[in-house]
């Protein structure tokens, strides 16, 4: 379309778009007047007035041809033209860098070329048959830098030096040091060749902000297929960074299709290196779907997962269809403080099903059986509640989770209400408050700090004394609790859900309608025999550092009790509800990696959180961290005190340069702590970014130009890039004036009026 708009017109796009047109000839007003009359006089006596015995439209048709025509030859003899800014030649510079990254390798382009060869085919390949190369075309107007670029910015000579073995796609950062070399220089513009595969996370607004300050304007070449190819991804998954050993852990796999319609995909699951799960998923087409993987970790340690979709015919790359994770699973025993404010069957139950086979979850329980009288059991020694619940903050953060039973708020004082509050926001630690004649509204809970933790709003009503404890509430799954692992009953979803539906009704005796924004319902309940609407029975939310769940149900162990004595779902629910409790319960001394999974070249970021004994931030530490790499070389990382993500931390950085599993060993010492230390793993994997999100991010190219004043091409119109780049009005440009009268569009016009009204004369005779 360009050539033939140059072949019309003359000249290219550009000039008209850019440039402001005038008449070279500029005559009186009174002689265009006088030839207007001149004109109109003509066309009367020449095709208005006579009598010919023709139809009148066709008059109007010869009239309007012959005015045309006149009026085509006057604007030509007014020697239109247009003045534009072109660039005086050689004046400033062009910078041309071309992306060298891996993800250039896909071979999407036409001829089932690479990107980069396609791109270097276009862009800097020698001239031939007498028509010159984009580069040589550039080089006339502009003095030309050549860069490669990908995790950084290396000057090149030509395209030989570009490969395609970048391991990132670092724009920002490219654009960064562009302008930086090019400080002092009368740089013009840059032009920018990729695909848009950044995954390097910078601040692109600052340095977008930056070269649009100093007028330099971006103009970004798509390189690659605009429409998605046909590809599977595993685009993330999320995985818990810490599991108790022998707990379920959901993996949440985000599986991405493009050019499929609804496809079977089977995604495999290893722990270092061995196989453990294959998993057949039933995926529509063309989206990004979120599926469940479940997993439980046998062995303590540091584990490598490894989940990998089955590639699928006719993918443009396999290589984005695995992701790796890392999780630490820690043996207990973990220490969970159970409050009871009146005898009942309920403690006992959930004490007998974790007695037999479970070792890394204690209970400590406190019942209070009189005033000021508790029978204790799972105390760690005589003096442990002797006198009550906890009084202090160090007390009871010594615990990992904490169950609040049937006891009135008035059982604690304001102190330790605020106390339990600090336990889940700062200490980080798990609350569980379980239905009762005393929780929640009952046990006046409402408006105290405690109202604020629980992810179910405390405005319920009591139910009639009568109906307390009649077990009329049948718990059902929700969409969330189908896949959760509190409520998972058993690896296969058809066998859980069938539990579930097996288990005998509970009673509730205080029902609690309302979700709070951002908590998540697992179960809820409903009435046997009634058409009312299920209410939530089992909710979860996150809460400062910790989180909280809220069980309204009073009596679970008719799970146990009145089920077939082989069933252990009783046993499994609150084996899995208090392992899931405190699995995210941080230590007082902790470190690791921002995050778990690594790739190489990569800036991992160190982070120690080092707290007191009230679990507050430390901030006069001394600290290191020593990276142990899978050679057995050692790395000592100072460690600065900062604040991210509103946390007060210590922080650095290092360069990953091996692959494989890292140790990372804290090294602090504090006015107020001492010598303190923690361990933890990190994981650089050999996955590459450079293939997840194989299509051209045409987006982010069009946002870089548009915000810089450039502007996006497709390597198949180069041609009007370097017309829009000769003919801007910059520093060093020159106006200049080029003439319209003899563009060939007009002897086309002349001559095809000219042939039009010939024609429409012969047809009726009047030649």
């Amino acid at each position: 379309m360009g050539t033939l708009a140059r072949l019309l017109f003359g000249h290219e796009r550009a000039v008209f778009s850019n440039g402001r047109f005038g008449f070279d000839l500029r005559p009186r007003w009174w002689l265009i007047i006088l030839l207007t009359i001149l004109l109109g006089g003509f066309i009367h006596f020449v095709y208005i007035r006579p009598r010919f015995r023709i139809k009148r439209h066709t008059t109007v048709i010869l009239a309007a041809l012959r005015t045309a025509l006149i009026g085509l030859v006057v604007f030509m003899l007014l020697k239109p033209v247009v003045v534009v800014s072109s660039v005086v030649p050689r004046s400033s510079y062009v910078a041309l860098a071309i992306d060298d990254s891996l993800s250039m390798k896909l071979q999407d382009t036409p001829g089932r070329l690479t990107r980069l060869a396609y791109a270097k085919q276009m862009l800097l390949a020698p001239p031939s048959a007498g028509k010159n190369s984009f580069l040589t075309d550039l080089e006339d107007k502009f003095k030309t830098n050549l860069y490669g670029f990908s995790g950084e910015v290396t000057s090149v000579a030509d395209g030989n030096t570009l490969y395609g073995e970048g391991r990132t796609t670092d724009i920002t950062g490219a654009l960064d040091e562009i302008a930086k070399r090019s400080s002092g220089m009368p740089l013009s513009a840059v032009i920018l060749a990729t695909d848009g595969a950044a995954n390097v996370s910078r601040d692109l607004d600052a340095t977008l902000r930056e070269l649009r300050a100093r007028d330099v304007p971006v103009f970004t070449i798509g390189v690659g297929d605009t429409s998605r190819p046909l590809d599977a991804e595993l685009s993330r998954i999320n995985v818990p960074r810490r599991v108790l050993v022998g707990s379920r852990a959901n993996i949440d796999a985000f599986v991405s299709l493009s050019g499929y319609g609804a496809t079977k995909v089977l995604l495999n699951v290893r722990e270092d290196g061995r196989a453990i799960k294959t998993e057949v998923f039933n995926l529509r087409g063309s989206d990004t779907q979120a599926v469940k993987l479940e997993i439980v970790p046998s062995t303590p340690g540091f584990h490598r997962y490894t989940v990998e979709i089955t590639p699928l015919d006719g993918e443009v790359t396999i290589d984005n269809n695995r992701q790796d994770a890392l999780v630490e699973v820690i043996e207990g025993p973990m220490r969970i403080l159970h409050v009871e404010g009146e005898p009942r069957w309920e403690l006992g139950k959930i004490r007998e099903s974790l007695s037999l086979t479970e070792k890394n979850i204690t209970i400590v329980s406190l019942q209070r059986t009189g005033e000021n009288k508790f029978y204790r059991q799972g105390i760690g020694g005589e003096q442990e509640l002797v006198a009550g619940f906890p009084k202090t903050e160090e007390e009871l953060f010594a615990y990992d989770g904490l169950v609040l039973g049937s006891v009135e708020a008035s059982f604690f004082t304001t102190e330790q209400l605020r106390n339990i509050e600090a336990f889940v926001a700062r200490r980080g630690g798990g609350l569980l408050a379980l239905g009762g004649r005393f929780s929640f509204d009952g046990g006046k809970y409402k408006g105290t700090l405690i109202d604020d933790l629980l992810p179910l709003a405390l405005e319920g009503h009591k139910v009639d004394d009568a109906e307390s404890y009649a077990p009329v509430y049948k718990a059902q799954l929700t969409g969330a609790g189908q896949e959760h692992p509190i409520t998972r009953l058993n690896e296969d979803r058809s066998v859980s859900q069938k539990t579930w539906n097996d288990l005998p009704p509970v009673s509730i005796s205080e029902i609690l309608k309302t979700v709070k924004p951002g908590a998540t319902l697992l179960l809820e309940a409903k009435r046997v025999g009634a058409s009312s609407p299920a209410v939530p029975l089992l909710g979860q939310q996150k809460y400062g550092r910790g989180q909280t769940l809220a069980l309204t149900a009073t009596d679970t162990w008719r799970w146990r009790m009145r089920m077939d004595s082989k069933s252990n779902a009783h046993e499994t629910f609150w084996r899995q509800m208090l392992r899931y409790l405190v699995s995210g319960t941080p230590k007082q001394i902790e470190v690791g990696a921002q995050q778990d999974v690594y790739v190489m070249d990569d800036t991992v970021s160190v982070v120690a959180d080092i707290r007191d004994k009230h679990f507050n931030p430390v901030n006069d530490a001394r600290a290191t961290a020593r990276i142990t790499k899978p050679s057995g070389a050692t790395l000592d990382v100072p460690l600065k005190f900062t604040s991210i993500n509103d946390a007060n931390v210590y922080t650095g950085e290092f360069k990953a340069d091996e692959l494989g599993q890292h140790g990372i060993e804290l090294i602090a010492n504090s006015s107020s702590l001492g010598q303190v230390s923690a361990k933890s793993n990190m994981l650089v994997s050999d996955l590459n970014r450079e293939f997840y999100g194989a299509e051209q991010n045409t987006g982010l190219l069009k946002r870089i130009a548009a915000e810089t004043g450039g502007k996006y091409y497709q390597l198949s119109d180069l041609q009007s890039l370097l017309d829009d780049l000769t003919y801007r009005k910059t520093p060093y440009s020159e106006r200049i004036t080029k003439d319209l009268w003899d563009m060939p569009i007009n002897f086309f016009l002349i001559v095809g009026l000219l042939s039009a009204e010939w024609f429409l004369r012969k047809r009726e005779g009047l030649a």
